[in-house]
């Protein structure tokens, strides 16, 4: 394919339908199960954290965008110290022709700049990927397995400890009753956790439960003495076949509840909730290296490894 002069530029909200193609047309490549709609990809571009002139970069050959990178706000990170995450992906039309690197040394600039460490997830079979953060002196320090659970599979009853109950925040969310304590559950059950930062107020709604993706209605707390002790938050996203997949972004559990099966217990109760629904399975993802167990957590509730990507940082 000839090309003219590539232009790199911001991307902005009249991208999202070129973006949405774009990423599309890698996943028919890469195979991560990733499948994000437009509405999905404006919630990304509204957090209020985003300076969308100076963290993004939309690649453009005439009017098709060939590639893009996003890169977030610094901020101190669990085990690794004051880190930039990035994310990115060129066209599988126009690899090899050191976009992917460009892109890399652009989020190392930037890194730089703000005194932290870059950190970039590939999926683990991506060759391309691993050879270019290789090439820019990257290391690969951590491996994250993508988890499924079918569930045509009988879920568990929800068993829970004396004193504890189950709440679900949905069907209709509330806002103001639910995102302050979920945050501050979140920002403490997830404070050791490798690669974690503390979640601001803004960014817990724009990008947690405020986004078009989050169910409400498969998302659940456990309630002891009326405060969070634990909890599961759900979404679905548009998938390759035909049924409907739910995506359990985050289990937290507050760590002087730890060991009390208080994850299974929610989990089976979203699942269940999802399975009466017609959901056909739920994925999540684990930290391989996770101190908590919870990869033992998920198998004993029905999920099982398929597939895994791993962190990079300069």
């Amino acid at each position: 394919m000839t090309a003219g002069v590539l232009t790199w530029r911001p991307m902005g909200a009249d991208d999202v339908p070129a973006w949405a193609r774009l990423l599309a047309a890698a996943e028919e490549v890469d195979d991560t199960g990733e499948h994000f709609s437009e509405d999905d990809l404006r919630d990304e571009l509204a957090d209020p954290a985003l300076d969308l002139p100076a963290d993004s970069v939309a690649v453009m050959d005439g009017t098709e965008l060939v590639a893009y990178q996003i890169t977030m706000r610094p901020g101190d990170t669990a085990g690794v110290g004051r880190a930039m995450g990035s994310h990115g992906v060129v066209h599988p039309r126009w690899r090899r022709r050191g976009i992917g690197t460009a892109l890399v040394r652009r989020g190392l600039d930037r890194a730089s700049e703000a005194g932290a460490t870059l950190m970039v997830r590939v999926p683990e079979g991506d060759a391309g990927a691993a050879a270019v953060c290789a090439a820019a002196g990257l290391r690969a320090v951590r491996w994250w397995s993508d988890l499924r659970r079918d569930l045509a599979a009988p879920v568990a009853p929800v068993v829970l400890p004396d004193g504890v109950e189950v709440a679900s925040l949905g069907p209709d969310y509330d806002h103001d009753r639910w995102d302050e304590p979920l945050r501050a559950a979140h920002n403490v059950a997830f404070a050791q956790h490798w690669g974690s930062s503390r979640v601001s107020a803004e960014s817990w709604r724009a990008l947690r439960t405020g986004v078009s993706a989050f169910r409400a209605a498969y998302s659940a707390v456990a309630l002891a003495d009326g405060e969070i002790a634990a909890y599961v938050l759900g979404y679905e996203y548009p998938t390759s076949g035909a049924g409907r997949e739910l995506y359990v972004a985050t289990v937290g559990t507050l760590p002087r509840w730890r060991g009390r099966g208080l994850a299974g217990a929610l989990l089976n109760h979203v699942l269940a909730a999802a399975q009466a629904d017609g959901f056909t399975t739920s994925v999540l993802t684990v930290d391989s290296q996770n101190a908590t167990g919870a990869l033992g957590v998920y198998e004993r509730v029905g999920y099982a490894p398929y597939r895994r990507a791993v962190t990079w940082i300069s």
